[in-house]
């Protein structure tokens, strides 16, 4: 069960394929990701 806070909804904006993974790009609009550090947990559905 998702317990947290929604701050924003992404928009998907490019899907890479990298050998049996995907990266994923998605645009936050609003959301400030100027602080969020390589290990952060970051949630997406």
């Amino acid at each position: 069960m998702f317990t947290g806070i929604i701050e924003d909804v992404g928009q998907i904006a490019k899907l890479q394929p990298q050998g049996d993974d995907i990266r994923l790009t998605v645009n936050v609009h609003k959301l400030d990701m100027s602080d969020v550090a390589l290990g952060d947990s970051i949630a997406t559905n």
